[in-house]
């Protein structure tokens, strides 16, 4: 009202790294709820139950160039706290709804309402903030997402204790996101962004387009490689003979490398060249599914765990801060959508790539061989697209 610029805060960052830890609560919070649903819907298929986690992040994949597009045109600050509202209210809803049916509705709701948390929250960083600031954001927000995974896969696992329902009172963490936004977070001043890009827009414009397909790429691979640690290592922990309780652990030493990776993400990209540094996440990720493949004992499965989650962690937040440098105040929530939608299509083709191996006689460690071969293939085209990564 006064006609001064929003300058971001303190309270601004907390808001935006907070927000983030949404991003991945479509299933972790209730999976460990699933067979005690099951028990609550025995007419139901196991297939039908499990769709109570994997319906959100398809959600997200299917709304989120639109839910982007959606905040470039009424605002990204609006579009964020109307998404963190209806993140809350379906969240929530799974306290309540009597069917399965309408719960399943309620979780699909809830996945579009993610997207635009996740596509509104990283194209306002891409606004309030310089290139190298973006970059320890982005890095940040990453690590929360991966505590958020870590505290909810365990605070999960108790409140389904108390019946299949309590899980889903961790949705009120919305509501505390929802204030946050309220109080500290506004519309960045579009004509002081304007003239922040438009001084080197002909370079921007050249390289936009390629920023973004090499990124939607890179995610979608970076992805669907490390996905299969959540759903496939299992498989290889049991063969040696080990419990579920093992398996847990070593899906938290998972979770901690991505943390890692993340918070290390950021000085890495302020001494080390874009495609470097995407190529050697690559190189990560290749010889984390190597030692998985090729495991002659246990530590080599943890081993392999956590070189996939520092490579992934560490990848994200370069593909994001290359974007938002290519972006404008005009399309940078279409941009980000468009990443979300990469990410999430990645950890939906994680299932097709197994089973496909699967299907051809290949074992769990042909998977992880074969997920090796990709991650090279990407080490390498990031090494000799330089030029392209590069060119600032």
């Amino acid at each position: 009202m006064s006609g001064k610029p929003f300058k971001p805060s303190t309270g601004t960052l907390v808001t935006l790294v907070v927000v983030a830890m949404f991003n991945v609560m479509g299933g972790a919070a209730v999976s460990p709820a699933l067979p005690a649903m099951g028990e609550a819907f025995p007419q139901a298929s196991e297939t039908a139950i499990s769709l109570v986690i994997t319906l959100p992040p398809l959600a997200v994949a299917i709304s989120g160039l639109f839910m982007g597009a959606l905040a470039d045109r009424v605002g990204k600050a609006r579009t964020l706290v109307l998404s963190l509202a209806v993140f809350t209210v379906c969240g929530l809803s799974g306290l309540f709804l009597p069917t399965l049916e309408s719960l399943l509705v309620g979780r699909f709701i809830m996945g579009v309402a993610i997207a635009g948390i996740a596509a509104a929250s990283a194209a306002l960083a891409a606004e309030y903030y310089d290139e190298e600031k973006r970059a320890k954001v982005y890095g940040w927000q990453s690590a929360a997402s991966g505590v958020s995974v870590l505290v909810l896969e365990t605070g999960g696992g108790f409140l389904a204790l108390m019946g299949w329902r309590a899980p889903f009172w961790v949705y009120l963490a919305g509501l505390a996101g929802l204030v946050l936004a309220l109080l500290f977070v506004r519309e960045p001043d579009r004509s002081l962004a304007r003239q922040m890009t438009s001084t080197g827009m002909g370079q921007v414009a050249r390289v936009a387009g390629v920023a973004l397909a090499v990124s939607l790429v890179v995610a979608f691979a970076s992805q669907t490689i490390s996905y299969l640690v959540p759903s496939k290592m299992p498989y290889l922990v049991t063969a040696f003979g080990e419990s579920s309780a093992v398996t847990g652990l070593f899906l938290g030493g998972f979770g901690l490398a991505n943390i890692a990776g993340s918070l290390a993400s950021a000085p890495l990209q302020a001494r080390t060249p874009r495609s470097v540094l995407t190529a050697g996440c690559f190189v990560s990720l290749a010889l984390g599914c190597v030692f998985m493949a090729v495991a002659p004992g246990l530590w080599a499965v943890l081993v392999g765990a956590v070189l996939i989650g520092i490579g992934v962690g560490c990848v994200t937040p370069v593909l994001m801060n290359w974007v938002a440098s290519t972006s404008t105040p005009e399309n940078s929530g279409k941009r980000m959508g468009a990443l979300a939608t990469a990410c999430n299509l990645g950890q939906f083709s994680c299932t097709l790539l197994s089973g496909c191996v699967l299907a051809l006689g290949g074992g769990h460690p042909t998977v992880f061989a074969v997920a090796a071969v990709i991650a090279l293939a990407g080490a390498v085209a990031a090494a000799l697209a330089h030029r392209k990564m590069d060119d600032d």
